[in-house]
């Protein structure tokens, strides 16, 4: 008998120990925050609590990718939280410390996030997320540096990323803005040289020049700068948060419609975008307009404008109607066949968004009447946006035949007689830039940029004249 009762307290104590254990390590463990659902998709919110049960017993594997998905919906404050668990669960995780950084950064704690950033110097090789490599680190570092107005220390750590394009962009401004411009275009022209047609580099070599007195040059870096389209990213934040937005929820559905696009099967296009429009029900998520924006889209392709119209108003009713909007609308109204209404409609767009596409529309529609006078009117619109297009892609020549063709059809427009002189001046005809630029400011005045250029081109003979008049 005492034998038994030992052998059933010997019980007991393993017992409550083994309980013990599992309530400590249940106490233990971290338990993933999510945001209120209140406003998240319900597929969102499937994947959300699927994902944190995962990381719940996982590793910082998981964390990091339950921080992922809370990060491409936007929610920084619940995606830190994640990648500051899975960055104490594995001290060699790149991604969770560099990730745990930028959601500090995000949310304005930039000190913070700059001793966060620092800790990856003491990291090697590369890694496939951007910001856990050294040239992206160091620039996010200044940048922070550049919130805080330190800007002594946000140049000492631009000149450690030498070699980056941000960065040094970043430097060479911060050198112009501090009256040391000789040394600011030495970087600006290394740039320039691999980058020609680079916007942000050729306004701060017009900027340095004009401080350094070098008006001439200033001048003619001004030109370039506006046929400059190249564009150097100096904010990574959207490529950063892009990848992780699209795979979960509504979104997820709405990449695989993007997949479906390539087969060319408008049906099957609408019947994914009304599977994805019920998803979406009333909620107020950002994919409403676009997903009905799709579904007009298509049914324009079906050629069904009784359905068309049917979407458009119920745009509508959230206070949309933009100039695509408007010009969908006019689509529908000529599918029916309904030119009368189809017309206004497209006059007001190319009011308030000319392309060449609208023009060329109207073009074809007088050209249908026998409206010789609109037609030609609505070509030189179309010459004139191809002319704009080619001279800002520092297409001179291509430019120089569009713009002849506009003057040709429409000999009132302003706009078109002072890209033809400016496109002229460029290519060193000044006579005729001359000529072109005098003839703007008959139809408009108060032409200001034709102004200047003319008076540029003719100083004495210009202000001669403006004072006669």
């Amino acid at each position: 008998m005492i034998v038994f009762v030992r052998f059933l307290l010997i019980l007991l104590v393993v017992e409550l120990s083994t309980c013990g254990y599992l309530v400590a390590k249940r106490l233990s463990r971290h338990l993933p925050v999510l945001p209120d659902a209140e406003f998240v998709d319900p597929l969102m919110m499937s994947d959300f609590q699927e994902l944190a049960k995962q990381a719940e017993t996982g590793s910082s594997k998981e964390w990091v990718t339950l921080g992922q998905a809370l990060l491409g919906q936007g929610f920084y404050t619940y995606a830190e939280i994640c990648y500051r668990q899975a960055a104490e669960m594995d001290a060699a995780d790149k991604v969770a410390q560099a990730s745990y950084a930028f959601c500090l950064e995000r949310t304005g704690r930039t000190q913070a996030s700059t001793l966060e950033y620092e800790k990856l110097d003491s990291f090697t090789g590369k890694s496939i997320f951007p910001l856990a490599n050294r040239e992206f680190y160091l620039y996010s570092i200044g940048r922070n540096y550049l919130r805080e107005e330190n800007v002594a220390k946000a140049e000492e750590t631009f000149r450690q990323n030498l070699g980056f394009q941000p960065a040094e962009y970043q430097l060479a401004k911060i050198l112009v803005r501090s009256n040391r411009s000789e040394e600011a275009l030495a970087i600006i022209e290394s740039n320039l040289r691999k980058s020609p047609d680079s916007l942000y580099f050729r306004l701060l070599q017009s900027l340095a020049l004009e401080s350094l007195g070098r008006t001439r040059e200033a001048k003619q870096a001004a030109d370039r700068l506006e046929r400059a389209m190249y564009i150097i990213q100096l904010s990574f934040n959207i490529n950063i948060v892009k990848p992780y937005s699209v795979r979960h929820g509504v979104q997820k559905e709405v990449q695989e419609y993007f997949k479906l696009i390539e087969l060319n099967d408008m049906d099957l296009l609408a019947r994914k975008l009304d599977t994805i429009f019920e998803l979406i029900d009333e909620r107020p998520l950002p994919q409403h307009r676009s997903t009905l924006v799709r579904m007009i889209e298509v049914e324009f392709q079906r050629k069904d404008p009784k359905r068309m119209l049917m979407l458009l108003d119920q745009l509508n009713q959230y206070g949309i109607e933009d100039a695509d909007m408007l010009q969908f609308r006019a689509g529908a109204y000529m599918l029916s066949g309904e030119m009368e209404k189809a017309i206004p409609l497209l006059q007001r767009v190319a009011k308030m968004s000319p392309t060449v596409e609208v023009h060329q529309t109207l073009a074809n529609i007088y050209e249908q009447q026998k409206d010789n006078k609109k037609r030609d009117e609505h070509q030189a619109k179309m010459a004139l946006l191809n002319a704009m297009m080619a001279f800002r892609n520092n297409q001179l020549p291509a430019a120089e035949e569009s713009i002849q063709k506009s003057v040709e059809l429409n000999l009132n427009d302003p706009q078109a007689w002072f890209y033809n002189a400016e496109t002229k001046r460029l290519l060193g005809n000044k006579e005729a830039a001359r000529a072109a630029y005098q003839r703007c400011i008959e139809l408009d005045p108060n032409h200001g940029r034709a102004i200047r250029e003319l008076t540029l081109l003719t100083p004495e003979k210009f202000k001669q004249n403006r004072r006669g008049s």
